[in-house]
């Protein structure tokens, strides 16, 4: 399968400049948890490549509610950037932070792409920890080249120490991002979707539990 489009998915800091404290925050989610502040925002800026075409980031965001009981250094990190409007979500609680976003694209005489990118993130850093992704498809019954289709995100929640990731999908497959299983994916029923990670916080990399309805 061949990628349309580029997205640099990465960890960058930010360094408080005037022009992204001035950029518009067009969605916002956050999580509280112990006196600190985590949130999750799309920012709607220009491409530097293209000024005149929208390119929105993706940051998240620390901050101190009760010096009590919440001692970590405020601060911001861009996670990556989408053409396409991002979802965003987060959630924090005993057993850590976690923090997902779509991204994508419309692409003139193909249509629209779309993907999901969930983090593990450092409390008190905001590093990335672990870094998984979602993708949809429309395969072919012939098994032929097929093409990507759009992850919509709706949900993040903590079950003890489970991830669960929902939403919706267009197409008529869904897998982890970049792919475990070859080419033709298996086809699937239903659009809508929950994907969950068992131990994300501790266990060793492993593929979630997809469901599909």
């Amino acid at each position: 399968m061949r990628l349309f489009g580029t997205i640099v998915v990465g960890i960058v800091m930010l360094l408080g400049s005037a022009a992204q404290a001035q950029l518009p925050v067009v969605k916002e989610a956050r999580a509280d948890w112990q006196g600190c502040a985590y949130s999750i925002k799309v920012l709607q800026g220009s491409d530097p490549y293209a000024p005149w075409q929208v390119l929105y980031r993706v940051t998240v965001q620390s901050a101190v509610v009760s010096s009590a009981t919440c001692a970590l250094t405020p601060r911001t990190v861009e996670l990556g950037t989408s053409k396409n409007t991002p979802e965003v979500a987060i959630v924090a609680s005993a057993d850590g932070l976690a923090a997902a976003w779509t991204y994508g694209e419309y692409i003139r005489g193909y249509g629209t792409w779309g993907r999901a990118r969930i983090h593990r993130l450092d409390p008190s850093t905001l590093s990335t920890l672990r870094l998984v992704g979602l993708q949809s498809n429309y395969v072919p019954s012939n098994g032929g080249a097929g093409m990507p289709g759009v992850i919509t995100l709706s949900g993040l929640t903590l079950n003890a120490a489970n991830l669960e990731v929902a939403g919706t999908f267009t197409g008529n497959s869904l897998t982890e991002d970049p792919a475990t299983t070859p080419w033709p994916y298996p086809i699937l029923q239903g659009n809508h979707f929950v994907a969950t990670y068992a131990d994300f916080f501790t266990a060793a990399p492993q593929s979630p539990s997809l469901v599909t309805f």
